[in-house]
């Protein structure tokens, strides 16, 4: 059993679990580091079961969010990065390579040349895992 995260208990009342039993907790950092001045990262994240939304993101701006990683391992995490005419979408959180989140996150950052990946927060070593299409 995984418990994380906030569970509707009605439409009024609402409790939140801040640990995970039998499991890992991950956050994912979204962060754009696009020139000033340019068009916002449009960001849509998403799980099999967790919709994030469309996220708008302005130079220097970020968003995070925090999950129980499943104990049958087939947590998956993925985003649809646009900025103008250019996109990328990819996995953000696998399960079977969560050893690159060593630190227990999964930083993501969006600049000019493509998108940057660091397993810890704040980053130390950036590097280039995707080109923009």
């Amino acid at each position: 059993l995984t418990i994380c995260g906030e569970l509707d208990l009605t439409t009024v009342d609402k409790i939140i679990i801040t640990r995970c039993i039998l499991t890992t907790k991950y956050t994912v950092y979204i962060v754009n580091s696009l020139p000033r001045n340019s068009l916002p990262l449009i960001a849509h994240c998403a799980s099999k079961n967790d919709d994030l939304g469309n996220r708008t993101l302005q130079a220097g701006q970020s968003f995070n969010w925090s999950f129980c990683d499943s104990y049958i391992e087939n947590t998956l995490f993925f985003c649809n990065f646009r900025w103008g005419s250019k996109h990328r979408a990819f996995n953000v959180y696998t399960s079977k390579h969560r050893a690159d989140c060593f630190k227990k996150a999964c930083y993501w950052e969006a600049d000019p040349e493509g998108i940057l990946f660091d397993g810890v927060y704040p980053p130390q070593a950036l590097v280039k895992l995707y080109d923009w299409n």
